[in-house]
């Protein structure tokens, strides 16, 4: 790593003695037979001032460009380590994209994600990108007279349109002109969460039962916030694990273009003891045997449940909502997950984390009037999910003169 560190200084330093300004070429290469759009890269801010001679810059402001010499937006991830410039490459299967970035002030880009604490909604964490919509419920739902609910499930909202939506659909519902439970041709609400897990939120799943949280998250805050990327994080209080005190921290995801959210949980208490973990969807399709099943024991005996081990994916199809269509839901456990199956009234998708580290999971979904039209399209769309994740984008940087 010293060695590296050295080369790219002498690479900068050779460069800046003959050229007035330097020019970062990035050059993406994909490995997989999959074609890649929009697909979110990251590249470490230490490189790009080491290869520009920025490093006494505090202003952190550089502008991408594509191969056409089209700016692109791009964003400063600050609240990782180390911190990122982010931006999104498109590129064929098995070939490689080209894009620069140089030193400068970029334009202010419509922002195609966002996150926003919602006090008016009973404490709500609402976001979205320019795909789908999720929230999680807060603190001031519980003690609601009406609607008093203890729940960490995630919550999720379709829509028919890249437009950031949900904030007007929120003041919609509070101004009584419309409700986000009726689609009004933008899309709509109409998931059940209640006590569940929801849309894929973790718990801990042992002794053949799901542990889950004791309140709702109690506190949040905003990390990140677009044009690209939105993340937040959440606290969850000490809650019973069969008869051990968890809490957790949830730190959430989501880039645009992704139907998924990448999930960082983090459990609290006996650091180092591995516990047993599932994601999990409320299973409503009781109905929906496959032929010649009498009884459901298992993902097996399910047309509306597709599962692969080795890939870490779960792709499920809730029982179609009369003029609604049909909410699919997926979870991914990189790398592979342990089993699939259908226990405590949930569809779970099960791992291990260990107590103290970063457990790193996705979950999200799709809809049938939203771009996916059957279970088919939406399996399709989670396997190369879990494709793409399994085969990166290659990224490699060198430097040229602009002069």
């Amino acid at each position: 790593m010293k060695k590296a560190s050295f080369l790219i200084a002498l690479i900068a330093l050779l460069l800046s003695s003959c050229c007035k300004e330097n020019a970062l070429i990035v050059q993406v290469n994909n490995p997989s037979g999959l074609d890649r759009n929009r697909e979110s890269v990251e590249i470490r801010l230490d490189d790009i001032k080491d290869l520009l001679n920025t490093k006494k810059d505090t202003s952190c402001s550089y502008v991408v460009f594509d191969a056409q010499g089209q700016e692109i937006p791009s964003q400063l991830i600050l609240s990782s380590t180390p911190a990122k410039l982010l931006f999104q490459a498109s590129v064929k299967a098995g070939d490689s994209s080209t894009y620069t970035i140089i030193k400068g002030k970029a334009q202010s880009y419509e922002t195609m994600v966002q996150t926003t604490f919602m006090p008016s909604r009973k404490d709500d964490m609402s976001w979205e990108n320019d795909k789908i919509s999720f929230r999680m419920y807060g603190p001031a739902l519980v003690n609601d007279p009406q609607e008093g609910m203890v729940s960490g499930g995630l919550d999720i909202w379709v829509k028919r349109t890249s437009k950031l939506v949900t904030q007007q659909w929120y003041q919609d519902e509070f101004d009584g002109k419309s409700t986000y439970h009726h689609d009004n041709g933008e899309g709509l609400d109409f998931y059940a969460v209640g006590t569940t897990l929801g849309a894929g939120a973790l718990a801990p799943y042992v002794d053949d039962k799901l542990w889950l949280v004791g309140n709702n998250f109690v506190s949040y805050k905003i990390l990140e916030n677009g044009p690209i990327r939105t993340t937040f994080a959440l606290e969850y209080e000490a809650y019973d694990c069969n008869s051990k005190a968890l809490s957790e921290t949830r730190i959430i995801s989501l880039d645009a273009g992704s139907q998924l959210n990448k999930f960082s949980v983090i459990y609290k208490g006996n650091d180092g003891e591995v516990i047993p973990v599932a994601a999990g969807f409320p299973f409503r399709g009781f109905e929906q045997k496959k032929p010649g099943k009498k009884e459901l024991h298992s993902i097996d005996d399910c047309n509306s449940i597709v599962y692969d081990k080795t890939l870490g994916y779960v792709a499920y199809a809730e029982p179609e909502h009369a003029e609604n269509g049909i909410l699919f839901l997926g979870s991914l456990m990189p790398g592979g997950s342990e089993q699939a199956l259908i226990g405590r009234g949930h569809v779970l998708n099960s791992s291990q984390a260990t107590i103290g580290k970063e457990f790193v999971y996705y979950s999200g979904g799709g809809w049938s009037k939203g771009g996916f039209q059957d279970l088919a399209a939406w399996t399709a769309y989670m396997k190369d999910f879990a494709l793409k994740l399994n085969e990166p984008l290659q990224i490699s940087l060198r430097t040229a003169c602009l002069n």
